[in-house]
């Protein structure tokens, strides 16, 4: 095979994502880099590309740079986790995968856990490095699962500033994974890093990460997962066993901590193999997460009495017109009208909130108010139907809103972090036949997504020479790195101090 493989792009919403297809397995698999990667200098690191050649032999892969990094075009905001799931999505239908085995981690596992909830039937299994189910900063410490106290928040915090003050000297590997610190390990990765985004851009992604929130999503994962943890890595072993314990289908490991940066990535690859090679899960084709739109129009009774039943029933049909052309605008469904209200459902709850706003203006042109609740949950399917706990729970929210209102549960709140999507606190509140208590979020005017930052890459003149040797002579690069690797089996040193 070519090395490094050609890079292609695929195209979503104006924004290219470079991606490289390679290998013959009979299995599919989708390899996503994290803020630290770039396709081509990948290739260039022995220890990386033997892995990647290994993984060829066994399957047929593609393997991508999320937008804003590495090969892939900068972007004007900071992409949210229901863009980053369809990011995912284009690439698969870019090569024709109708399913695949998904390996990623980190903040990268965002949106690949919300993909598979979605698209069940997409996901064979999923391979989860450090993935995390609550962003550090998404809830006060005493609601954190896996995090002690404060202080242990405080200095997560504290390493990650120190890692984005020296980004570019490999600092987030002694984060991630601390036995691979070694000299020349910290100069390789210090490359990665700085070839793959700028410290601004992965200081913005981080803090939209750390207010992220899926545990309303990870039960609804049906592929097999295995959730891996380098030992040393800073996110606590707590935090990471979470996730696992959250998806129906999940296994938890401690990879050991070495020096060596290729014996990491085969134990890494050993593991895989073994457990997707054995991996089994049950895709129940009927199941899938969505988010759930309920709409009622408010006083209906009474101003059905003031038009009469003719004027009524054109106004009604005016309605249902209006519901469909909003909500096949940005690719839901209007799955029913009950009586004078609607049932739609949308693959992202961004699309959801928006179009709800937008079905809260046209009813006002039709001199009709509306009121709207929102949440995101598995849902069945039945035949052109959908049931379950989730439809309920949009019904009852949506009994909650007041004329105009647009309300959304909190995992709805949760999902749309760093879209700009303002969303007011309203409480805790009961609903009928639910248990608990729900905190309900009314939606605002802003929907500006945040900004993102200057994504100038902050590389040296040997990097670009380095770059331009990984298009046109990589095999020097990596017959290099395998003379690097030998003099390097030192002892790796301790973590800098923050």
């Amino acid at each position: 095979m070519e090395i490094p493989p050609e890079v292609r792009y695929v195209v979503r919403q104006g924004k290219s994502i470079a991606y490289q297809r390679f290998g013959s397995g009979d299995r599919r698999l989708v390899i996503i880099w994290t803020s630290v990667g770039n396709l081509d200098l990948v290739w260039t690191d022995a220890a990386i590309s033997d892995v990647l050649l290994h993984s060829a032999e066994l399957y047929e892969c593609v393997m991508y740079d999320q937008l804003g990094f590495g090969l892939s075009d900068p972007v004007d905001h900071v992409p949210t986790i229901e863009e980053r799931a369809a990011d995912l999505g284009a690439v698969m239908d870019a090569v024709g995968f109708a399913s695949a085995t998904i390996d990623t981690g980190y903040d990268a596992s965002l949106g690949a856990v919300l993909f598979a909830a979605q698209q069940p039937e997409r996901v064979d299994a999923l391979l989860l490095l450090a993935p995390f189910a609550q962003g550090w900063l998404s809830a006060p410490v005493e609601e954190l699962v896996g995090w002690e106290d404060a202080e242990q928040v405080a200095a997560y915090e504290r390493e990650w500033d120190h890692g984005y003050e020296h980004w570019g000297r490999g600092e987030s590997l002694r984060m991630t994974m601390p036995g691979l610190a070694t000299p020349r390990n910290l100069r390789v990765w210090g490359m990665l890093e700085r070839a793959c985004a700028s410290p601004a851009m992965v200081r913005t992604q981080q803090e939209v990460s750390s207010t992220a929130d899926v545990r309303g999503v990870l039960p609804s994962v049906q592929a097999p997962a295995l959730v891996l943890r380098p030992a040393g890595n800073t996110l606590p072993e707590a935090a990471v066993r979470y996730v696992a314990e959250l998806l129906p289908n999940a296994s938890y490991e401690e990879l050991p901590e070495t020096d060596s940066m290729s014996e990491f990535f085969s134990t890494y690859l050993r593991r895989a193999e073994e457990f997707m090679f054995g991996a089994t899960g049950d895709v129940r084709a009927n199941r899938a997460l969505m988010t759930v739109l309920f709409t009622d129009i408010v006083g209906s009774t009474e101003q059905a009495a003031l038009l009469g039943d003719v004027r009524w029933r054109e106004l009604l049909v005016a309605h249902e017109r209006m519901l469909r052309r909003e909500v096949e605008r940005v690719g839901g469904r209007l799955v029913k009208l009950i009586g004078d209200g609607s049932l739609c459902t949308f693959d992202g709850p961004a699309r959801a909130i928006r179009c709800a706003e937008r079905i809260c203006a046209a009813a006002g042109e039709l001199d009709l108010r509306i009121r709207a609740g929102l949440h995101t949950g598995e849902c069945e399917v039945i035949a052109d139907d959908v049931a379950g706990i989730a439809v309920h729970i949009a019904a009852r929210v949506s009994g909650h809103a007041a004329a105009g209102e647009v309300l959304v549960s909190r995992t709805v709140r949760d999902l749309v972090t760093g879209s700009g999507i303002a969303l007011q606190s309203r409480g805790e509140r009961e609903l009928k036949g639910v248990p608990g208590s729900w905190e309900l979020f009314a939606v605002g005017s802003e929907t500006a997504p945040l900004p993102a930052p200057d994504q100038t890459r902050e590389l040296r003149a040997s990097d670009r020479v380095v770059l331009l040797a990984a298009r046109r002579a990589p095999g020097l690069l990596r017959a290099a790195s395998r003379i690097g690797t030998r003099r390097d089996r030192r002892k790796p040193e301790k973590l800098a101090p923050s």
